[in-house]
């Protein structure tokens, strides 16, 4: 297989990759992410083995550009299982407000999260005993309970989608100074 040749592949699969991330985690099915970053590992190092040209001529330059690879590899891998694992928790979650009344007027108003297979994230409850007359301390405490359910809900998607940006920029960055280097060294 030609360089060329090569980065095309490359290219191909981070597309795949891309799609595949997307449809697991819309269908909030974990296994997915994992299999394709696996197979998307595979193929690249399938791809690159088949390469009949020289990819590198000093031997200082092969152990630090190995070195390189290796440390890239295991840094996306890691960070898109964390990406499909904490993107999941959002997409397989579950929130619930609620509120019951009882026979003298008083209020139980309920809020909380749960993750896929019934793990209480968040569960709180805040009593009002005289819904009519309200108080500060009544509002600010609502207001705590449903923004602290909100945090809960949405810190693993931000932290998923962060470490997701993270792995698309670097295997983009990779295939971007590949391609960089083979033009500038091959004239």
């Amino acid at each position: 297989m030609k360089k060329q040749t090569y980065y095309g592949c490359l290219a191909l699969i981070l597309v795949v990759m891309v799609l595949a991330l997307g449809f697991g985690m819309t269908t909030g099915n974990l296994l997915i992410p994992v299999i394709i970053i696996a197979c998307a590992v595979g193929a690249i190092w399938l791809c690159h083995r088949r390469v009949s040209d020289v990819m590198t001529d000093d031997l200082e330059s092969a152990i630090s550009g190995k070195a390189a690879l290796k440390a890239l590899e295991v840094t996306v891998i890691v960070a898109a299982i964390v990406f499909a694992i904490t993107t999941g928790f959002y997409f397989n979650g579950s929130r619930g407000i609620g509120m019951h009344g009882f026979e003298n007027g008083s209020v139980l108003i309920h809020a909380n999260q749960v993750y896929s297979g019934g793990q209480i994230a968040y569960d709180k409850s805040y009593f009002i005993a005289d819904p009519a007359n309200l108080s500060m301390d009544d509002v600010l405490s609502l207001n705590q309970m449903f923004t602290n359910s909100n945090t809960v809900r949405e810190f693993p998607l931000a932290f998923g989608v962060a470490l997701g940006s993270i792995v698309v920029f670097l295997v983009g960055l990779y295939a971007a100074f590949s391609y960089y280097y083979t033009k500038k060294y091959e004239e």
